[in-house]
C-alpha cells in the first residue's frame, strides 16, 4: 500500500484555521490591549466618526487611524465580541503570511515557501500576537508587504515592473504609517538602503525612491488633513509626545536595557529554537543568496534599532519574525535534507524539555505549590497533557523522514496549547486580567442612569465595552488618556481622590453609582459603599440612587 505524503499547501492553511480562526472567541478580552482596541473601535462605528479616535468619547491620539479602522470593520462585519475583537489580528497574521509565501516562491522554490509559512504561522511570538488584539500585527503585515514589494521592485528588470513594484511599496509604507506612526517609515529606509548597497545598487532607489514617497504621501494625505482639521493637536502631540519622546527621551515610557529583546526573541522563536543551531549551521554556502542577504537585514537592522530606543515593549520585535522564518526555513530544509544529526538532538533536547517540564507542573501541583482554586485540579493535568503531546511530536519529528511530516511536526507543537488556552489559563489570572466575569456578576445593578466609574483607563475600558457606554468617570490614573482629558470638554469626566466622596453624594441624589477599582488601592477615606463585590483584583463599589 502506498504511503500517504503530506502536503504542506493542505496542512499549512488548516493549521491556520484551526489555529487563528477557530479560537478567536474562546477567551475573555484581555486588559488592557483588547478592551482597549475593541472599545475604540466600537466607538467609531456607533459614533460614524471615521477620522477622529475616542476612547470613552475621550479623544485618543496614541495611534493613527489604520488599526482602528480594521477593527471596526471587523466588528461591522461580524458584530459586537471577542471574535470580531481579534479578528483583525488574525486576518493581518495570514496577510504577512501570504507576502512571505510569494516572496519565497519567486525567489527560490514553491516547497520553500511553503516551509517559510510553516514556520512563520508556528513562531510563538507571532501566535501570541495573531490571536491578540494589538495593532502590532497589523503594523506587521504592511511592513512585510512593504519588504516583500521592495524585493520584487529591486529584482524588476523593467521600468515599467519598477513603476508598479515601488508604487506598491508606497502604498504599504502609508498604510504603516497610519497604522503606528513614522516610525514605520524608518523600518523601509534603514533596511533597503543598505540592501540596495549591498548589492550595489544605490542608484537604484536614488532614482525611485521619490515615487514611493510620492505614493505614500498621497495615500496618507486625505486623512491627515481630514484630522488636522477637526483636530488641528494631533499632528503636535503624536509627533512630539508619541515618538520623539518614546523612543529618545531618558524618561520614555516602557524604558528598559539595551538587551532586553533577547530572552523575547529566544522565547518568540520557539518551538523552532531547539533546530536553531542546526538550521544555521547548514546554511553555511548559502549567504550570497540575495533573499537571504536581504532577510539578514531585515531582521538584524530592525532588532538593534529598537534595542538602541529608550522605550520597549516585547511587541515591537514581531516585524523581525517574518525574516527569520526565511533565513529558518532554507537552513531547516537543508538540515533535513543532509539528514542532520543536529537537527536530531535539538528534537530531543526539545522532546526532553517539555516532558521534565509537564513532570514539574504535576510535581508542583501535588505539592500544593500552583495559585489554584479546589475547583482549578483539572487544569495542570490539561497543562501536562498539552506539554507531553508538544514533546511526542518532537519524537515524531525524529521518527519521520520525509522534509513534509517533519516540518509539520514541528508546526503542530503549539496547536494544542493555543486551542486550550482559555481551559488552562488559572483563576487567578482571569480574575487579574479579564474584566468580565466580575462584571457579570454585578450587571443586574447597572441600568442605563448607573453613574460608572472606573480607577485607571484599562478598568475604564471594561465598563465601556461590556456595557456599551461611553460616559465613564475616571478616578485615581489618568494613563494614556492624560491628553484627552486636558480638553475642556473632557476634564470633567476625571475626579480627584479627594473629591470622591462629595462626586458620589451629588450623584445620588439622582442615579446610582458604581466604581470598578483594579490598578489602585481603594482610597481610605472612601464612602463605604452599600454593596461591595471582590473578584480577584477587581473591587467593585456600589452606591444606592437615595430614595
Amino acid at each position: 500500500m502506498a504511503k500517504y505524503k503530506i502536503n504542506l499547501a493542505v496542512i499549512v492553511p488548516l493549521f491556520f484555521i484551526a489555529l487563528y480562526i477557530l479560537p478567536l472567541g474562546m477567551r475573555d478580552l484581555w486588559s488592557p490591549d483588547e478592551l482597549r482596541y475593541a472599545e475604540i473601535a466600537r466607538e467609531m462605528v456607533h459614533n460614524n466618526n471615521w477620522v477622529v479616535p475616542t476612547f470613552n468619547d475621550i479623544r485618543y491620539f496614541e495611534k493613527p487611524i489604520m488599526g482602528h479602522w480594521m477593527n471596526a470593520i471587523s466588528q461591522v462585519i461580524f458584530g459586537e465580541n471577542n471574535f470580531s475583537a481579534r479578528f483583525a489580528s488574525a486576518f493581518s497574521t495570514f496577510g504577512a503570511a501570504f507576502c512571505l509565501f510569494l516572496l519565497v516562491a519567486r525567489f527560490a522554490n514553491r516547497q520553500q515557501a511553503w516551509v517559510t509559512t510553516a514556520v512563520f504561522l508556528s513562531l510563538f511570538l507571532v501566535i501570541n500576537l495573531g490571536s491578540y488584539s494589538v495593532l502590532d500585527g497589523m503594523l506587521n503585515m504592511w511592513l512585510t508587504a512593504a519588504f516583500t514589494a521592495f524585493f520584487y521592485a529591486a529584482d524588476s528588470p523593467t521600468s515599467r515592473s519598477r513603476v508598479k513594484y515601488y508604487g506598491l511599496a508606497g502604498l504599504f509604507c502609508a498604510f504603516a504609517l497610519l497604522t503606528k506612526g513614522f516610525l514605520a517609515l524608518a523600518l523601509p529606509v534603514i533596511v533597503v538602503v543598505p540592501f540596495m548597497i549591498w548589492q550595489k545598487q544605490l542608484k537604484d532607489i536614488l532614482k525611485w525612491g521619490w515615487w514611493v514617497m510620492l505614493v505614500a504621501l498621497i495615500v496618507t494625505l486625505p486623512w491627515a488633513l481630514a484630522i488636522h482639521a477637526a483636530e488641528p493637536d494631533f499632528w503636535h502631540y503624536f509627533f512630539w509626545i508619541e515618538h520623539i519622546q518614546r523612543f529618545a527621551a531618558e524618561d520614555a515610557q516602557h524604558a528598559s536595557p539595551f538587551w532586553y529583546y533577547m530572552p523575547f526573541l529566544l522565547l518568540g522563536t520557539i518551538p523552532w529554537l531547539f533546530v536553531v543551531p542546526s538550521a544555521l549551521k547548514h546554511l553555511s554556502g548559502q549567504w550570497d543568496s540575495r533573499l537571504i542577504r536581504y532577510a539578514i537585514l531585515w531582521a538584524v537592522i530592525p532588532f538593534v534599532f529598537f534595542s538602541i530606543a529608550k522605550g520597549k515593549l516585547a511587541t515591537y520585535i514581531l516585524p523581525c519574525m517574518a525574516p527569520i522564518a526565511i533565513i529558518l526555513a532554507q537552513g531547516i530544509i537543508a538540515a533535513i535534507k543532509q539528514k542532520s544529526k543536529s537537527f536530531t538532538v535539538g528534537s530531543w533536547v526539545n522532546a526532553g524539555f517539555f516532558f521534565v517540564v509537564a513532570a514539574a507542573v504535576l510535581i508542583l501541583f501535588y505539592m500544593g505549590k500552583l495559585p489554584l482554586t479546589a475547583d482549578e485540579t483539572y487544569r495542570p493535568w490539561l497543562l501536562a497533557f498539552v506539554l507531553v503531546s508538544w514533546g511526542s511530536l518532537a519524537i515524531v519529528a525524529i521518527k519521520v523522514t520525509s522534509l513534509e511530516a517533519k516540518v509539520t511536526s514541528y508546526m503542530l507543537m503549539p496547536l494544542s496549547l493555543f486551542l486550550l488556552v482559555w481551559a488552562i489559563i488559572p483563576n487567578i489570572s482571569i480574575d487579574g486580567k479579564m474584566p468580565e466575569r466580575v462584571l457579570n456578576q454585578v450587571s443586574s445593578l447597572i441600568t442605563e442612569n448607573t453613574v460608572l466609574m472606573a480607577d485607571h483607563p484599562s478598568s475604564m475600558s471594561a465598563f465601556s465595552w461590556y456595557f456599551k457606554r461611553d460616559d465613564v468617570y475616571l478616578t485615581g490614573a489618568k494613563g494614556e488618556l492624560t491628553y484627552g482629558l486636558n480638553y475642556s470638554d473632557s476634564s470633567h469626566r476625571y475626579v480627584a481622590e479627594d473629591d470622591l466622596n462629595h462626586f458620589i453624594r451629588h450623584q445620588q441624589q439622582q442615579h446610582s453609582v458604581m466604581i470598578l477599582f483594579r490598578e489602585r488601592e481603594t482610597p481610605d477615606h472612601l464612602t463605604p459603599p452599600d454593596e461591595k463585590v471582590v473578584r480577584g483584583k477587581y473591587r467593585v463599589y456600589y452606591y444606592k440612587k437615595d430614595q
